[in-house]
């Protein structure tokens, strides 16, 4: 008797987690809509505080289950406008400042982008945090491997899914830490050692996703 309640209730179980998956939104990344912004920090008075914007290539999430974001590294720009305002970073850079900049980060020393033209973000599982129902506005956690130059570490995000003005069309927003030195870089620096970029840099998503044809 025992071990028929129990195989009916396991049965029970699979088939709501499987209706679960079968109704969990699926949503494809707005590759030309969403950003990628990094915070980059001086470490003394006579460097700069940077702001970095860049773009995803083809990602995908399905919420309540899996998916990925690719990091399309070779488009990552050094301080635009929209990259200053939108992580804090006042005043203006000029462009031969900026050119110089994008040389570095791009280069062999920092992000080596000819090796690694792509970073990726392998989402193990992406769940609501505040217990509302899959696919409703809120927190959603999310849970998998970041490859950066090469170098995997487990990560952790916290995002902000919410409506947009467009139907069909949701915001999902989010940011993390991580340190350069443990995916293999080091932070660029010159006058030896005058000038100098933080270790941890900070990077925020910024996304729109439209649902997914099934």
């Amino acid at each position: 008797m025992k071990r028929s309640l129990f195989l009916a209730a396991l049965a029970v179980g699979l088939l709501t987690s499987a209706a679960r998956a079968q109704n969990a939104p699926t949503y494809e990344v707005d590759t030309n809509a969403s950003r990628v912004y990094i915070r980059v920090d001086r470490t003394n008075r006579l460097g700069h505080n940077h702001g970095v914007e860049g773009m995803f290539a083809s990602s995908s999430v399905t919420l309540g289950g899996t998916g990925k974001f690719v990091f399309d590294m070779t488009t990552f720009t050094a301080d635009t406008a929209q990259a200053r305002k939108y992580v804090g970073v006042d005043g203006n850079v000029s462009a031969a400042d900026a050119n110089k900049v994008n040389d570095n980060m791009r280069g062999a020393q920092v992000l080596d982008v000819t090796r690694f033209p792509t970073a990726t973000f392998t989402i193990g599982s992406c769940n609501p945090a505040d217990r509302q129902a899959i696919g409703a506005a809120g927190r959603y956690l999310l849970e998998g491997q970041f490859t950066l130059h090469g170098v995997t570490r487990q990560l952790q995000i916290l995002a902000e899914l919410a409506g947009t003005n467009t139907p069909g069309v949701v915001s999902l927003k989010g940011w993390f830490k991580v340190k350069q030195t443990d995916f293999g870089i080091r932070p660029f620096t010159a006058a030896a050692g005058a000038v100098g970029i933080d270790d941890t840099i900070t990077i925020y998503g910024d996304l729109y996703l439209r649902a997914a044809a099934r």
